[in-house]
């Protein structure tokens, strides 16, 4: 039996009486809104001095590679750049879903016989404003990139952040597209797929500028770096050109999102609410893990056929490595993700070797570049040991298992760690071969991913085994600075991934050659501690958690 529905014009006049209300609480005193102001006054200028920093530093870093690069070279790093930023906007417009309703209005105001434009227009407003932040953020960044060395201009990173919110209100809108059709979404997710496999390309490409000249021309993305290398200086036709073609493509894009919020289906405006919602959770209680879920829910729920499957080992050792592979095998998503953060670490590395060899940085500059440096083989690790994370998540899937719960804990070293040092050291040669770097740097990310890929494996496990979130640590005191507890105890794993690791990059970015007996006795030592820090942690964790 149906559900009964209101009159068109009863409807019509239950959103007019609310609009109205709306209107009315819009109507603040002069002083809220004084207050306001000044808070949003305030926060972008604590956003200006957050980004004015890592900007020129990313511009003397630019400037240091680009001394020891092809001529020319500028343009095709600024299309890699905005080719991967396009495939990251993309791919989080449909993860994140720009439209996405409360539950109070999906319930009440979604089934009225009413325009849903009118509904759900200031969502899509609100998609537009945090799309066009993360926008102007990339585009500072290729701004600092266009500078090249030289003091980033204040009217250059202005353009540039232009050109950055375009791009992102863009992706925006497609997101908003692909959200009424399943096709489209997969559509998009194929097209940002091969971006950001292109991106990465054009960026390792070197002095061969085929590749940058064919993402040029090709589309938004490639207009957009021709564009932010234009705010530079200079007058050439082609950024201008460029500026117009993306300026007239997103308002287009946007436009077409607009006259489609009124086709846009119930169910999945329905899912997103209530994904949306556990993510917030997630986020209100600094749970990541319950985000990552979310999103795992949602590929789950894209999926149409059964997932790749290993054979089954005749052997009883092989149960638990066979189960690690299976489940890696299912996201080759992982799989990618370590070797691109390797290949990463690599590039990273190389660039920092020429800049330090100018700037001759501090020792508080050289620790804080350091652990930069650590945080691409952590990522690489983290990415592998996610069956470990599945199993802490629900620990009943392993009790039917034949082995003690330590064993199945510490059994998620093998696997993870013969990948690291493969995939790893693959993604890592082939970059170094890519863009020329020393011998001496390719050596040292090797000598990490390979002799310290368990400790960097054992590192992650860490954080799959560190069992619930310790809110209590945040009660020490009153104080701003009764945080600093839990977030070093959160930040645990990685701070021994920098320990391990910060130490011998930085020899390999200051040194000539990879000889020196402290450096290589510090990682030696650091590694075996490590490893063994993970037994014991791992061990006692499983212990109390496993207790009856």
């Amino acid at each position: 039996m149906t559900e009964p529905q209101l009159p068109a014009d009863t409807a019509r006049e239950a959103v007019e009486e609310l609009r109205r209300t709306r209107a009315r609480r819009a109507v603040r005193p002069i002083g809220d809104r004084t207050q306001r102001i000044w808070i949003a006054l305030v926060t972008a200028a604590l956003l200006v001095c957050m980004v004015a920093g890592p900007v020129g530093t990313l511009s003397r870093l630019a400037g240091a590679v680009l001394a020891h690069a092809h001529d020319g070279r500028l343009p095709g790093l600024l299309v890699g750049l905005t080719t991967l930023g396009t495939a990251g906007l993309l791919r989080l417009s449909l993860w994140l879903g720009p439209i996405v309703l409360p539950a109070p209005e999906l319930s009440w105001l979604l089934p009225l016989p009413v325009d849903r434009r009118w509904l759900l227009r200031p969502r899509l407003s609100a998609a537009l404003l945090a799309a066009g932040a993360a926008g102007a953020v990339l585009g500072a960044a290729c701004g600092a990139v266009a500078a090249s060395g030289d003091r980033p201009g204040v009217v250059g990173i202005g353009l540039a952040m232009v050109v950055g919110l375009l791009l992102a209100w863009l992706a925006a809108a497609v997101g908003v597209l692909a959200e009424g059709s399943a096709r489209r979404a997969r559509l998009v997710r194929a097209g940002s797929t091969l971006l950001g496999l292109a991106g990465p390309a054009d960026l390792l490409a070197g002095h061969r500028p085929l590749l940058s000249d064919v993402l040029a021309a090709s589309g938004p993305w490639g207009w957009a770096g021709r564009a932010i290398g234009g705010t530079a200086g200079g007058s050439a036709p082609v950024p201008l050109l460029a500026a117009l073609a993306l300026a007239g493509v997103t308002a287009l894009a946007v436009t077409a999102a607009d006259r489609s919020l009124a086709t846009l289906p119930t169910g999945d405006l329905a899912l997103r609410s209530r994904a949306a919602g556990r993510a917030h959770i997630g986020l209100l209680l600094l749970d990541f893990r319950q985000i990552a879920l979310v999103a795992q829910a949602a590929a789950r729920a894209r999926r149409t056929g059964p997932g790749l499957r290993l054979p089954m080992p005749r052997s009883r050792l092989l149960i638990l490595p066979w189960r690690d592979a299976t489940a890696l095998l299912r996201r080759p998503g992982r799989l990618v993700a370590a070797a691109a953060w390797s290949a990463g670490t690599v590039a990273l590395l190389d660039a920092t070797r020429l800049w330090a060899g100018q700037a001759h940085p501090d020792p508080l500059t050289a620790a804080w570049l350091g652990s930069l440096l650590s945080l691409g083989p952590y990522l690489a690790a983290a990415a592998l040991v996610e069956p470990a994370r599945e199993e802490t998540d629900r620990l009943a899937r392993t009790a039917l298992l034949p082995f003690t719960p330590a064993r199945i804990a510490l059994s998620h070293l093998v696997v993870p760690t013969a990948l690291l040092a493969l995939l790893g050291a693959g993604a890592a040669a082939a970059t170094a071969l890519l863009i020329g770097a020393p011998p001496i740097v390719l050596l040292a990310v090797l000598l990490l991913l390979t002799a310290g890929a368990p400790a960097g494996i054992g590192a992650a496990l860490l954080g799959a085994y560190r069992g619930p979130l310790r809110y209590e640590l945040m009660a020490v005191s009153a104080d701003p600075y009764g945080a600093v507890p839990f977030v070093l105890w959160y930040c645990a794993p990685a701070l021994v991934t920098v320990a391990v690791a910060a130490p011998l990059l930085w020899h390999a970015a200051t040194a000539a050659t990879l000889t020196a007996g402290t450096a290589l006795a510090q990682f030696a030592v650091s590694a075996g501690l490590a490893i063994a820090l993970t037994v014991w942690r791992v061990i006692s964790s499983v212990s109390r958690q496993t207790a009856p």
